[in-house]
This record gives structure tokens, sequence and C-alpha cells, in this order.
């Protein structure tokens, strides 16, 4: 009996053996890999740290902020003014609605009167007025406490947005008073706050930027549909156009990102707190909470809950967190790399496709199989950091500087015609007159496309996502979809404005749609 016990004792032992050797295994191969790949990237001049990557101050003679504030107490004070006026409404493919010449202000569940809604915009006139004094400083520093990491404060963002939409608001009011040079303040004073927030470094502040953007872009749209605008308000706008810049901004805020990610991964494996703040209490082994009436079986059902927490807490903090933070990281460097070949360039499909091909052969090594976790219901921890990878934004990122180009491209047409009382043969008459050089689609490098009409329209059109010139189809990609916003079409192609017969159309079908 005594060898029999000698036996078990020894087995014992070896399993423990084995699981500690086993612990050690799964710890230090991720571990070194993570430390070769910094080390790595360090050699090659990046910059892993918040510190490294902090935005250079702005003086305070430079900073709008203080004015931008203002102008954020002044719209507190309004009602929430949700009965915006249409910009650029889509109607059918590549043709959009004029919102300003409308008899009245629609959505799918309102009907709104011009005189209720110039009401409402000259109620935010106190605000708007700050906002265009703001647009004189050539930046905003919101002093963001980057150190803070993922906690830091971002309420500014959202008065920002509403700011935007105000000021498009307002120009569309502008345009059906028939004051041209008004609404063209209000759009180049609204495109000054995205150049203001140019260095903000958050993903979701470089976002927020091109929100903005796209509710420019459709307040343009509006402005050149007028008849009375001239050539100085036209250039004004196009230069605040011009001055803005995408690429280089989400580079440096996904490398804030990355610090980020490394300083909450370092608090995470040593501070529980810190881990349930992120992934909740349970994860950190507490009691599973069955509220049972506390016989054997519930009790069995709480060590059951707590092993498999504490099991799933135990390998994040030995194995899965290291192998999730490499793989963060060498997603971030692709992204980074692809980001500065675009900006290099001034081309992203070649660098985009890339991307997403190296995306794609990117694993996480070094993890049980998905079988085991999902069987046994144990929390699976293992990409928290790694799943969230920002190609996305690269791609949001394309269709806003394509949007800018064509914005800009599509301005110096109008001003083309103003002066010569059509539209050019080809795009390379906007030269040196209108634009410095011929426009180009950023998808591709080639010149943007370009046809005059016989009708005295005109098609112009980026290639689109899929790198693929169909010719300025402008139907959605997405099959079956219904969505007709034109940067999800086969060709991003700048509408031309409906007829009013497309117009009505719209209207009863959507109407067909609500039931009405």
């Amino acid at each position: 009996m005594k060898t029999v016990w000698k036996i078990l004792l020894l087995v014992g032992i070896s399993l423990l053996a084995f699981i500690g050797i086993w612990m050690m295994t799964m710890r230090i191969r991720p571990e070194n890999g993570v430390e070769a790949y910094k080390k790595l990237l360090r050699a090659k001049g990046e910059k892993l740290e918040i510190a490294e990557v902090l935005p250079p101050p702005v003086p305070p003679e430079s900073n709008g902020v203080e004015v931008v504030e203002s102008a954020f107490a002044a719209l507190l004070t309004l009602d929430d003014w949700t009965n915006l006026p249409t910009t650029m409404q889509m109607v059918a493919p590549g043709r959009a609605m004029i919102g300003w010449q409308q008899p009245d202000v629609r959505a799918n569940d309102f009907t709104n009167s011009w005189a209720n809604v110039i009401t409402a915009a000259e109620a935010s006139r106190p605000a708007r007025e700050l906002l265009i004094q703001a647009a004189a400083y050539p930046a905003l520093d919101f002093h963001l406490d980057y150190q803070k990491g993922p906690e830091m404060s971002l309420r500014h963002l959202m008065p920002l947005k509403r700011s935007a939409q105000k000021l498009a608001a307002a120009a569309v009011c502008d345009l059906h008073n028939g004051d041209a040079a008004s609404a063209t303040t209000n759009v180049c004073a609204l495109l000054a706050l995205v150049q203001g927030e140019r260095d903000e470094r958050t993903l979701i502040s470089q976002l927020v930027r091109i929100a903005m953007s796209s509710i420019a872009a459709s307040a343009s749209w509006e402005l050149l549909q007028a008849t009375n605008s001239n050539d100085d308000e036209l250039t004004m706008l196009q230069r605040s156009w011009e001055r803005l810049g995408f690429i280089e901004p989400l580079e440096k805020s996904l490398l804030m990102e990355r610090a980020f990610t490394e300083t909450t991964l370092t608090k995470m494996r040593t501070d529980a707190a810190e881990f349930n703040r992120y992934f909740g209490s349970s994860g950190a082994g507490g009691a599973s909470g069955t509220g049972g009436s506390g016989d054997w079986l519930d009790s069995l059902k709480d060590f059951w809950g707590e092993t498999k927490s504490a099991y799933a807490v135990s390998m994040w903090r030995a194995s899965w967190s290291y192998s999730d933070e490499l793989n963060a990281l060498q997603g971030d460097q692709i992204i980074l790399e692809a980001l500065r070949a675009m900006e290099t360039n001034r081309v992203f499909n070649p660098a985009y496709s890339n991307m997403l091909t190296q995306l794609a052969a990117i694993g996480i090594t070094n993890e049980p199989d998905d079988w085991f976790l999902k069987k046994l219901d144990i929390p699976d921890y293992r990409r928290m950091f790694s799943d969230g990878n920002s190609s996305l934004s690269v791609r949001t990122t394309m269709t806003a500087e394509a949007s800018k180009r064509i914005v800009v491209t599509a301005i110096a047409l109008k001003r083309f015609q103003l002066k010569h009382g059509n539209f050019p043969e080809n795009l390379t008459e906007l030269t040196p007159e209108f634009v410095s050089s011929v426009p180009l689609d950023p998808v591709d490098g080639k010149p943007l496309r370009y046809r005059r009409n016989a009708d005295g329209t005109f098609l112009l059109y980026s290639i689109g996502e899929d790198g693929v010139d169909d010719g300025g189809n402008p139907t959605n990609a997405a099959s079956g979809s219904s969505s007709l916003y034109w940067l999800r079409a086969r060709d991003w192609v700048w509408p031309q404005p409906a007829t009013e017969a497309e117009v009505q159309s719209y209207y009863e079908e959507q109407a067909k749609k609500s039931g009405n």
C-alpha cells in the first residue's frame, strides 16, 4: 500500500512539474516574441510610448479652442435641432436633390417649413459667429491628457460634430434665401474646424474629422448648384478644401493608439482592477453569481464558473496577452507602413491591397483550439486587442481623400464654367489657372475620370475601392444593397442634380416603404 501512495505522489509531483513547465513555456515563447519584435520596431525608429508620440504644443495665439468652446456653450442653450435641411440627398444612383430649392424640408418621418428651419438657424447665429471667428486660428488644441490613455475625456467631439451640422444647415438656409456669400462663409468655417482638429491623436478624433468633412462635402455640393456664386467665393471654398489632409493625421493617431495599447496591456497584467475594467469583474475569478438556493448544486456551479474564469485569467496573463500583443503590433505596423506608402506615393490601391493581404496572413499563435474554449464555455480573451485592427479606418480615409479631391475638382469646374460659359473638354484645361496640376484619383494615381456631357452637365468620378473603372457606374457595389450613398458605389461618382420627376419618384417610393 505504501508503494501505491509513493507512486501516486510521484505521479502528482510529475504532473505538477509538467504543468509548471508547460505554463512557463506558454509564457516564455510569446513574451520573448513580443520583446524581439519591439526591439526590431525600435531599431527601425518606431515609437511605442505615449510620451514619444505626443503632438507638439500649440502657442496660445494660434489656438482657437477658447472661441470654439464659447460656441459650444452657446449651442447648449438651444433646443436640439433635429429637423435639419437636407444636403445632397441622393434620390437615384448618381443623382441628388438640391435641398435648398425644395418647397419644404422633408424626411421619412416629418415635413417642416422653411420658416421654421430658418428660425432655428437664426437661433444658432451667436454660436455660428463664434465658429466663424475661430476659423481665423490655425489650430484647435483641447489640451487632452494623453497619459490617461483610453480613459481621457473626449467630450468635445460631439459638440464639434453638432457645430458642423449647424454650419451646414445654416449654409443651406442661406442658399434658400439667395445668399451664396454667407453660405460660403459658413461652409469655410466648417472646413476650418476640420483643419483645426488635424493633429488630435486619437482614432475617434480622426473619424469625427472625416464625418465632418462628409457634412462639408454635401454642403459644398449644395453651394455649387447656386447660380449667384462668384469666383472669389469659390476660390475661398476651394482653398479651404485644399488645405485638408487625412492620411498623415490618421497615421499619427494610430501611433498614439498603439502606445495606448502598450500602456493598457502592462497595467492589466499587473493590476487586477485594471483587468476588471476591461473584461468585467467575473473575468478576475470572482463569484459567478448564480443567485440559486445555496444547495450543493449551486455551489458546484459557482465553483465551476470561478474555475473557468480563473483559468482564462491565468492563461491571459501567462500567454494569451503576449500573443495578442504581438499580433496587434504586427497588424498596426502593416497598417502604418501602408499609410506611409500612400502618403509618399499619393495613391492608395497598391498599398491598400498589399495591406489587406498581409493582415489576412497574420495568425495568433500559441493558443488552444477554439473547440476547447467553446465546449467548456471558457471566456475567450485571446484577441481582445488584435481583433480590432484599424484597417477599416484606412478605407474610410481613402474615401475622405477621394471626396476631397473630387470636391476640389468640382469647384474648379464651376469656376471654369463661370469664366468660359461651359465646362472644359478635359481636366487639363483647368491648369494652371484653376488647379495647379491635373487632379488625380487617389485610388490608382491616374487623373480623375471626367467627361463633358452634351446636355451641359459632366461626369466626374473616382474608380472606387475595388480599383476597377466601371465607366462611372453609380450603383451600389454591395449585392442587394439599396443605399444610394455615392461613396459606396462601384465608382465614386460626383452626383448631378436630380430632375423634379426624379425627386417626386423618390418621395413616392419613400412613402410606399413607410406605409403612408
